[in-house]
C-alpha cells in the first residue's frame, strides 16, 4: 500500500502573497517549504519570478535553482521528486509545504498521472532543438495533426508540455489524449489541507503593477543583461518565463522601457486570469474536501492587507 503522507498546499495566482503565507506557516508548525512554482526552477531567475532570495528565507526551501534555462522538467519529473522529497521530510517528522501557482504540475503530484511512457531522453533531444530551430507554432501544428483535442488544450507556448505530448505520440504512435483517463480520481494520493489564495482581481492586478515596478527598480533589467552577456538570451529558452524577452527587446533597442512596463504587467494579469480559472477547477473537485482532506479559501481584502503590508 502506498504510504500516506500529509502535507499543506499553498496555491494561488502570482503577486497573491504565497511565499509570505508559506512561510509564515512553515514558522509557526514547523514545516518546510517546496516549491511548485515551475519558473522558479531555474537558476538566475531571480528577480523577475518573485524568487525567495537565500537572504529572505526563514526556513527550509527545496526546489529552488533546480535547473538552468536551456532545461525543461515535466509534470511527471516534478511529481516523482516532490514525492521523494515530501517523504524525506515526512521521515524526520517535519511538515511539508508545497507552495506554487503551476496548477498542472500540483495536480500531478496530487492527483497522479495516467499510464504513460516514461521520458526517452533521444526523442526529447530532438524535439528541444527542433523547438529551438522551428519554433512553437510549428511543433503545434504537428500535435494539431496527430492529436486535435490535445492541442486545443495545450497552448503553443506551453513549451513543456508541447514536447512531452509530441513525445509520447512518437513513442506510441497513439494520441496521449486517447492514453488519458476521462475521470479525474475520487481520492487524492496525499490527504492535504488546501490553502488557496484568491484575491479581489481588482486587487491582484494593482498588486501585480507595484510587483513589476518593484522588480526594475530592484535589478531586474541588469539580471536580464547578465544572460545576454554570457550568450544565453531569453529568446533561445525552451522556457518563456513572463517578462524575459521583453527585457531582452528592450536592451536590444527595440522598445521602450515604459512599454515594455506595460507589456509585462498586461501578461502577467492574463496569466493571472489563467491562473484562477485553473484552480478554480481544480479544487472543485470533490476529492479536495473528502478523506482527511480539507480546503481553505482565502478571498477578503482584509487578508490580503495584513499579509502583504
Amino acid at each position: 500500500m502506498k504510504e500516506i503522507i500529509s502535507m499543506i498546499v499553498v496555491a494561488g495566482p502570482t503577486a497573491s502573497g504565497k511565499s509570505d503565507y508559506a512561510q509564515q506557516l512553515a514558522l509557526a508548525q514547523g514545516g518546510e517549504i517546496i516549491n511548485a512554482d515551475s519558473q522558479q526552477f531555474y537558476q538566475g531567475l531571480d528577480i523577475g519570478t518573485g524568487k525567495v532570495s537565500f537572504k529572505e528565507q526563514k526556513v527550509v526551501h527545496w526546489f529552488l535553482n533546480l535547473l538552468k534555462p536551456g532545461q525543461l522538467m515535466s509534470a511527471m519529473d516534478f511529481a516523482k521528486r516532490a514525492d521523494d522529497q515530501i517523504r524525506e521530510i515526512r521521515t524526520r517528522g517535519v511538515l511539508p509545504i508545497l507552495v506554487g501557482g503551476t496548477g498542472f504540475y500540483l495536480r500531478a503530484l496530487l492527483e497522479g498521472l495516467d499510464d504513460l511512457p516514461p521520458r526517452d531522453q533521444e526523442q526529447r533531444l530532438l524535439l528541444e532543438k527542433r523547438l529551438q530551430s522551428e519554433g512553437p507554432e510549428s511543433l503545434h501544428q504537428e500535435l494539431k495533426k496527430v492529436d486535435p483535442l490535445s492541442a486545443q488544450k495545450i497552448a503553443p507556448q506551453d513549451r513543456s508540455r508541447l514536447v512531452r505530448y509530441l513525445e509520447i505520440y512518437q513513442l506510441t504512435g497513439l494520441a496521449p489524449s486517447s492514453m488519458m483517463r476521462g475521470k479525474r480520481p475520487n481520492h487524492l494520493r496525499y490527504p492535504v489541507q488546501v490553502h488557496w489564495l484568491c484575491p479581489p482581481r481588482d486587487y491582484l492586478r494593482q498588486r501585480i503593477a507595484k510587483r513589476v515596478e518593484h522588480m526594475l527598480a530592484s535589478g531586474w533589467v541588469e539580471e536580464v543583461q547578465g544572460f545576454l552577456q554570457a550568450g544565453n538570451p531569453p529568446s533561445s529558452w525552451p522556457v518563456k518565463p513572463i517578462g524575459y524577452r521583453e527585457l531582452q527587446d528592450y536592451l536590444e533597442g527595440k522598445a521602450h522601457l515604459d512599454e515594455v512596463a506595460k507589456k509585462i504587467i498586461q501578461k502577467t494579469c492574463q496569466y493571472a486570469k489563467r491562473q484562477e480559472t485553473f484552480f478554480k477547477g481544480l479544487f472543485s473537485h470533490q476529492a479536495y474536501t473528502k478523506a482527511g482532506s480539507s480546503l481553505n479559501i482565502f478571498r477578503e481584502k482584509s487578508f490580503f492587507d495584513r499579509l502583504l503590508t
